[in-house]
C-alpha cells in the first residue's frame, strides 16, 4: 500500500521520461512543478497538495489557472500546455464536473490538457484528459497506471471536441489523407485512453 506522499516520486518518474525537470528555484505554497522548456516546446506538470474540499469545479479551476498563469508565461512564438495532479480531502466531483476544467483548443494563458484528482483517504483517483493526444498524454497515463498498481480505484474520462473543433479537425484530416494518398493518417491524433485494469473504470461518450 502506498501513501499519498509517494505522489511526488510517481510524478517525477513519469515526467523525467519526457524530459521535464523539477522547478526548485521558486516557492509556491502547496505546489510542486516539473517543466520542459526550450525554443519550440513548453510543457509543465504541477502537483497541488492542499487536501481541502472545493466548492465546485470552477473553484478548483480558478486556483489552478491563477497559479500556473502567474508562474509560467506563454511566449508568442511557442504555446504552453500543462497537466495538474490535485490532492483533495475526498473526490466529490463527478467525471462530467471535471470535464469542464480542461481546454478543447489552445488557450492564450496556457492550455490545460489534463487534471487528476486524488484522495489518499478513499484511495480514489479521477482523471480527465482533453480529446487530443499530446506530449504530456503519456505522463497522464503513467500516473494513473502507478496509482492503479497501488490499489487506487481509477476513473478516466475524456472531454470531446466542441462543434468548431470537430469541423476544423475533420477538414484537416481530409487534407492530410489526400496528401498522403488515402492513408489513415490524421492531422490531430485522438487521445488514447489508459488500459483498464481491475481497479479502473472508464467514463465518456459512447463514441470516444
Amino acid at each position: 500500500m502506498t501513501s499519498q506522499a509517494d505522489l511526488p516520486w510517481i510524478i517525477a518518474s513519469a515526467t523525467a521520461l519526457r524530459g521535464l525537470r523539477p522547478r526548485q528555484d521558486f516557492l509556491e505554497p502547496n505546489w510542486s512543478f516539473w517543466e520542459l522548456r526550450n525554443l519550440n516546446i513548453h510543457r509543465v506538470v504541477g502537483l497541488f497538495d492542499e487536501r481541502r474540499q472545493f466548492a465546485g469545479a470552477r473553484d478548483l479551476e480558478a486556483e489552478i489557472r491563477r497559479v500556473v498563469s502567474r508562474r509560467f508565461k506563454r511566449s508568442w512564438w511557442r504555446g504552453m500546455a500543462y497537466g495538474v495532479v490535485a490532492v483533495v480531502g475526498a473526490v466529490s466531483l463527478s467525471p462530467d464536473d471535471l470535464k469542464m476544467l480542461v481546454d478543447v483548443r489552445e488557450n492564450q494563458s496556457g492550455t490545460l490538457q489534463w487534471v487528476i484528482l486524488t484522495s489518499s483517504d478513499t484511495r480514489v483517483a479521477l482523471g480527465v484528459h482533453t480529446w487530443i493526444e499530446g506530449r504530456l498524454s503519456p505522463v497522464y497515463r503513467d500516473i494513473l497506471q502507478a496509482l492503479d498498481e497501488t490499489k487506487y480505484h481509477i476513473t478516466s474520462t475524456k472531454r470531446d471536441k466542441d462543434g468548431l473543433m470537430k469541423f476544423l479537425t475533420g477538414a484537416a484530416d481530409v487534407n492530410v489523407a489526400i496528401r498522403s494518398l488515402g492513408t489513415r493518417r490524421t492531422a490531430f491524433p485522438e487521445f488514447r485512453e489508459p488500459s483498464l485494469g481491475e481497479n479502473q473504470t472508464r467514463s465518456g461518450s459512447p463514441d470516444d
